[in-house]
C-alpha cells in the first residue's frame, strides 16, 4: 500500500503539491520544531531530550499533516532520510575535524631503540662536570656532550665533577665523584 502510494505520487509528478495541501499550518510547525530539536541534539551533546522531543514533534507533525497513514509513513521516510544526511555530514565535517587538530592528544610516540639504550648503558662509570647545580636534576657535561642528568640522593654544586651511577631508561642518575 505504502508502495503504491508512493509511485502513484511520484507517477503523477504531483508529489509535493498533495503533500504540501495535505500538511495544515500545525503539522508545519511541529515538523520543523522536530526537525531543529533532532538537528541540536547532534551537534550539542546532552542526555537525549532533545532527540527524543524532536522525534515525538516530527511523528506527530507528520502524522497531523498527512490526509492518509500512508502519506505520513512515506513523508516520515522523506525525513528519516533528509536527517540520516544530515547526520553523516556533521559527523564527518564537525566532528571528523577534531581528531586531527587535538591539541591535547599527543599523537607521535616516543620510541626508546635498543642502541640508545645500549650507548647510554656504556656512560656507567664515567666522569663529567655538572654545568648547573643538581638538585636534583640539571645539566653535565661528558665527553664534550650536554646531558640531563638527576643526582642520586645528593645535592651537587655547579663546578662538581661526576660520575654516572646508573641508567634507568631515559633517566641518567649521576653521583658526585
Amino acid at each position: 500500500m505504502l508502495f503504491t502510494f508512493a509511485a502513484r505520487l511520484i507517477a503523477n509528478g504531483s508529489f509535493l503539491a498533495e503533500w504540501a495541501e495535505a500538511l495544515n499550518v500545525g503539522g508545519i510547525i511541529l515538523l520543523a520544531a522536530g526537525i531543529i530539536l533532532i538537528v541540536c541534539e547532534m551537534l550539542i551533546p546532552g542526555i537525549g531530550i532533545a532527540g527524543v522531543l524532536g522525534f515525538i514533534a516530527t511523528v506527530a507533525g507528520l502524522i497531523v499533516g498527512s490526509s492518509t497513514f500512508a502519506q505520513a509513513a512515506f513523508s516520515f521516510a522523506i525525513v528519516a532520510v533528509i536527517l540520516l544526511i544530515a547526520a553523516i555530514i556533521i559527523f564527518k565535517f564537525i566532528f571528523g575535524k577534531r581528531k586531527k587538530a587535538s591539541k591535547l592528544i599527543l599523537s607521535e610516540e616516543i620510541t626508546h631503540s635498543q642502541a640508545e639504550s645500549d650507548e647510554k648503558a656504556a656512560l656507567i662509570g664515567r666522569e663529567g662536570i655538572a654545568l648547573t647545580a643538581l638538585r636534583p636534576s640539571g645539566t653535565i657535561e661528558l665527553e664534550g656532550k650536554k646531558l640531563d642528568v638527576v643526582a642520586d640522593g645528593e645535592f651537587i654544586v655547579k663546578g662538581d665533577k661526576v660520575v654516572v651511577s646508573s641508567v634507568e631508561g631515559i633517566r641518567i642518575l649521576v653521583k658526585k665523584g
